[in-house]
């Protein structure tokens, strides 16, 4: 199963996921790239949680 946090840890550069909320506009990006669809529903609404501070939801209709 792929892994959005340490995907986007490896795309964005970052030496620690905990990294990822200061890069938010270099993260918007690269999801713009990624099949997220490949990813669990719960993990993408983790995702965007944590790093965006917003519902999934919010983001998946932008």
């Amino acid at each position: 199963m792929k892994d959005i946090f340490s995907d986007m840890q490896a795309r964005i550069g970052c030496t620690y996921i905990s990294d990822l909320p200061h890069h938010k506009r270099m993260v918007w990006q690269e999801m713009k790239q990624l099949n997220l669809a490949d990813y669990p529903q719960k993990q993408l609404e983790d995702f965007a949680g944590y790093v965006f501070g917003v519902p999934y939801t919010s983001i998946a209709e932008a």
